[in-house]
């Protein structure tokens, strides 16, 4: 099979599934406890993600940077006080950057 047409395949398929959410997304129904619960998955797969982003490396564990470390505790500083998860990018980043810049990475 073709890259361009194993790209075709994957971008209907993901319209396809987008579009779904769209068009059932509203008539489908869940419990309160699948809800509740679904409130959490989120969360608990950025935190994967962030472990797996700053504690590995070629396949084994190791120690983060200490760039890295202010970065994260600023970002969970300002998430924590915020609430609102967008902002951990908008402080965690610049954050990691000077700290790079004044040669802590």
């Amino acid at each position: 099979m073709s890259t361009i047409a194993v790209f075709a395949l994957a971008g209907a398929g993901t319209y396809l599934l987008r579009a779904s959410m769209v068009l059932v997304g509203d008539r489908a129904t869940f419990g309160s406890w699948l809800e509740h619960r679904l409130a959490l998955v989120g969360p608990a797969v950025l935190g994967g993600l962030l472990t797996a982003a700053v504690a590995t490396s070629g396949g084994g564990v190791t120690r983060p940077d200490p760039a890295t470390l202010i970065a994260v505790v600023a970002a969970l500083v300002v998430v924590r006080r915020t609430g609102n998860l967008g902002h951990a990018l908008f402080v965690g980043l610049p954050v990691y950057w000077g700290c790079a810049l004044v040669g802590f990475a």
